[in-house]
């Protein structure tokens, strides 16, 4: 996998905002996934976050340490079942708005920590 500038071979998050992100340089629009070294579209299932939005994160070929969980402009918390399948599965599970989500994980990242992402768009 090739590194980047933090030698920690996750892609930075250079921006956020205007529906999308910036990611390693290449524009993102929507809800996107940093999963296995790489950012992706998101396709949720509903309006609601259920299990089925983050089971990648559950059956990852390297499955992260821990997921930084962004859930938009105001702290939502996910529903119980996500949080014991998380925690059930050995994955740490971290929720906060979108903006301090992509700060989190790209200190987490620049770490060399196995973390991923999922964000939704501001």
């Amino acid at each position: 996998m090739p590194r980047n500038a933090s030698g920690s071979g996750l892609p930075p998050i250079d921006a956020f905002g205007d529906g999308g992100f910036r990611i390693a340089g290449v524009r993102k629009d929507g809800a996107t996934l940093i999963v296995d070294g790489a950012a992706r579209a998101w396709s949720r299932t509903g309006d609601t976050l259920e299990l089925a939005d983050l089971q990648v994160f559950l059956n990852a070929s390297t499955r992260p340490d821990m997921l930084i969980l962004g859930v938009g402009e105001r702290l939502v918390h996910p529903p119980a079942s996500i949080r014991k399948a998380f925690r059930d599965a050995g994955v740490g599970l971290e929720v906060m708005d979108t903006a301090t989500a992509c700060r989190t994980y790209n200190l987490l990242a620049g770490e060399g920590r196995n973390v991923a992402a999922a964000l939704l768009a501001v």
